[in-house]
């Protein structure tokens, strides 16, 4: 008889086990997975007890939600300065915020901006307190004369503009592309390295003296060194604009960060120095279209495809576009004559960067 035959324990003993098995791989792939989504969110709870797994902010011209990932220590003030950043009004902040608890975010930015009437991200005046930064911390004091006295009220957006952009400079390639913009009457903005030496300063002065933004971008590049901390991301841009300062009496109101907003360097500070930037005045850029122009193999072609195919043929884009002035860059002064007629062909104008340009800025994906 099979069901009490030894081979029916034995197959018996075969399922039990396999059954064990099977449930001891769920819970570890399960649990595993947990922790991992865990660590790499960095969770950190705020006092009104809302997580960054909690909120959500939906970008307007995406079809999904992007999530913000909040590092520990986060404020939601920082929160809400970051948001003011990215371009949003207090109104679409409110309307686009979505956490687990919807009732108490609302409350506390309904209550911070009636606490607060006249705030603006750089007031150091304003900007501050228990609920939110704190403004004795000792960076706050660091490099009084790094503010902005230009802010203006609000972003403006145009559909049909082009902003060529240029990192890495002064360079050798420097007035080969002045020469280039200047021979077609337009204006682009150079994020800066700085630099003390005579021929980077004389570069220098005649970006700003041919009518283009200068603006900051890092006088080391040294990634590990500069996200270490708001300390020495601050250091590395002081250090920066005042070369610039020096050699152009211009005081930059608009920075890039090396490697972009958000980096491999600077996941978790890079909400802080966001938010000790903006409220110093300053206006951070990334970019939508990139040449690509730094990539080991970058030639004529590759740099000239990268922009194109991701501008919109019909003149109805705005495109911040990401291109390179370092030595070693002749074929992005060889394509860009190439690239301005053909985007000025399809109706696009070209413009320079302000503080009062709505930013492109970057966040992490879900």
């Amino acid at each position: 008889m099979y069901f009490g035959s030894v081979k029916f324990f034995k197959h018996l003993i075969y399922i039990v086990v396999f059954a064990w098995l099977a449930i001891a791989t769920f819970l570890a792939v399960f649990f595993g997975v947990k922790y991992f989504m865990l660590k790499n969110d960095s969770v950190a709870a705020n006092s009104d007890g809302i997580t960054n797994s909690d909120i959500t902010v939906i970008e307007p011209e995406q079809e999904t939600p992007e999530q913000i990932v909040i590092p520990e220590g986060t404020s939601l003030e920082q929160l809400f300065l970051v948001m003011t950043a990215k371009g949003y009004n207090l109104e679409e902040m409110l309307t686009l915020i979505e956490t687990g608890d919807e009732e108490a975010f609302r409350a506390y930015v309904e209550g911070y901006i009636s606490a607060n009437p006249d705030i603006s991200p750089a007031d150091t005046e304003t900007v501050g307190g228990e609920a939110g930064i704190d403004s004795s911390a000792e960076y706050t004091k660091l490099y009084p004369d790094m503010y902005v006295e230009n802010k203006p009220a609000e972003f403006t957006e145009e559909a049909g503009k082009i902003y060529l952009t240029f990192d890495d400079g002064p360079s050798e390639r420097t007035p080969e592309v002045l020469d280039i913009l200047k021979n077609y009457g337009i204006k682009a903005t150079f994020f800066v390295c700085g630099g003390t030496d005579e021929v980077s300063q004389k570069y220098m002065k005649r970006v700003v003296d041919e009518g283009h933004t200068i603006a900051i971008h890092s006088i080391s590049h040294d990634y590990k060194k500069i996200y270490e901390s708001v300390e020495s991301y601050l250091a590395d841009f002081y250090e920066t604009y005042t070369c610039v300062y020096e050699a152009t009496g211009v005081k930059p109101e608009i920075f890039r960060f090396p490697g972009g907003s958000i980096n491999n360097y600077n996941r978790f500070t890079y909400m802080q120095i966001i938010a000790e930037m903006t409220r110093r005045g300053f206006v951070y850029y990334d970019w939508n279209v990139s040449g690509e122009d730094a990539v080991k193999g970058a030639d004529w072609s590759s740099i000239y495809n990268n922009i194109m195919n991701y501008i919109p043929s019909d003149g109805t884009g705005r495109a911040i576009v990401l291109l390179h002035d370092s030595k070693d860059k002749t074929h992005t002064v060889n394509v860009l004559s190439d690239v301005i007629e053909e985007l000025s062909a399809m109706g696009y104008e070209f413009d320079k960067l302000d503080n009062s340009v709505k930013p492109t800025t970057f966040g992490y994906k879900d």
